[in-house]
């Protein structure tokens, strides 16, 4: 192994046991990184473009209107029952327990990568974030306010930066996943033309592209030649040391997987409760487990707002394929969307308090390795 010397030419972590080492290592990796000269400010709402994703969700669901002339308002929602608010409220309550597993799978990308928060902290930071990205008209996504509150606790937007794209791409591997134990589960649901056409292309090429950024992100000759870079090249250094620090640390990564499972599983059961409050007996747990994952990757395409308009299509196309009617399909897919909204209310005292209070836990400036040699441990060879 290549000597590691900090600027002052002293060894770092030499003579120290193995384990002590690499955590040695990983850290000169990490604050490699460094912080930028002054903190990220916090994007403004540029409102044409608010104006413009709200344009698109609502000719998203005009189109449908038009298209599909059998859709009718008046059938969109049957009359509620005492039944139906009982359902509405588990399916809130459900998401709101899947948020917590979220939390898990990002406090648990955090602590592999060096940044750990506490789970309470950490949730806050998350609740926020999803407020600002299903509740409020803005032209960014609640994962820049994520970035910049635990950026902001720990002294490093870059490392934070790592820390929720690799908890977001998680994602990528589990929605594929259960989208493919639904269609397994089911034969019926692999003969239904263009939805299982859609579904298993979905599926696969977001695999495909999962593969494809991770290979790209953790090659030493892609993401690994930004680390210590400076400006936008630092953050994707960052996300390179965040994926070499997960090769060395395998029930780090299960912890991950199983949560994101977790999490994705529940926003699916969520769903099937919502169709119950609709008494949409077509769509039952497997169903929305086949075709809720890749609805949920065509949604999160920066079009419209909250997926609006494109949840609704996607509903029509899968779900009218097990025989619901156009009218019920886009009424689900609405309803859907209020669940998100209701649940991600929780984040409001959160948003509103700020997150930024409290003392940073910056670290401080030392002097910092020129390099790290590309044989440390857990660097790809």
């Amino acid at each position: 192994m290549g000597e590691v010397m900090d600027a002052g030419s002293h060894p770092s972590g030499e003579g120290l046991p193995a384990d002590e080492r690499t955590a040695a290592l990983r850290e000169i990796e990490r604050r490699e990184i460094g912080d930028p000269a002054s903190p990220p400010a916090v994007p403004r709402n540029e409102w044409w473009r608010i104006a413009l994703r709200i344009g698109v969700s609502l000719a998203f669901l005009g189109v449908l209107f038009w298209r599909l002339p059998e859709v009718s308002l008046d059938e969109l929602f049957p009359s509620p029952t005492a039944s139906t608010w009982w359902w509405i409220a588990a399916a809130v309550g459900v998401h709101l327990v899947a948020y917590v597993l979220q939390n898990v799978r990002w406090s648990a990308v955090s602590d592999t990568l060096g940044i750990p928060l506490a789970f309470r902290r950490l949730f806050g930071h998350l609740l926020a974030g999803e407020f600002v990205s299903n509740a409020l008209p803005t032209s960014f996504g609640g994962d820049v306010v994520r970035v910049l509150r635990q950026g902001k606790d720990v002294g490093d937007y870059a490392d934070s930066f790592a820390a929720t794209s690799l908890e977001r791409l998680t994602g990528w591997l589990v929605l594929p996943l259960l989208s493919a134990i639904g269609l397994l589960a089911v034969p019926a649901y692999r003969s239904l033309g263009a939805a299982t056409t859609v579904a298993v292309l979905t599926d696969v090429l977001t695999l495909a592209a999962l593969v494809a950024i991770l290979w790209v992100a953790g090659h030493p000759r892609g993401a690994g030649r930004l680390v210590g870079r400076a400006g936008w090249r630092r953050y994707l250094g960052a996300v390179h040391l965040g994926i070499v620090a997960f090769r060395g640390r395998p029930l780090q990564a299960t912890k991950v997987l199983v949560a994101g499972i977790g999490f994705q599983f529940l926003q699916c059961v969520s769903v099937w409760f919502a169709a119950k409050a609709l008494k949409i007996d077509e769509v039952d747990l497997l169903a929305a487990m086949a075709f809720f994952p890749p609805t949920a990757v065509l949604q999160n395409f920066p079009l419209a707002l909250g997926g609006l308009g494109v949840r609704e299509a996607a509903f029509v196309l899968f779900f009218g394929a097990l025989g619901v009617s156009d009218s019920r399909a886009i009424g689900l897919g609405l309803l859907v969307y209020l669940v998100f909204v209701a649940a991600s209310l929780a984040g409001a005292p959160s948003f509103a308090r700020g997150g930024l209070g409290g003392p940073s836990q910056r670290r401080g400036r030392a002097r910092i390795p020129r390099r790290v040699e590309a044989d440390a441990p857990g660097d790809p060879g």
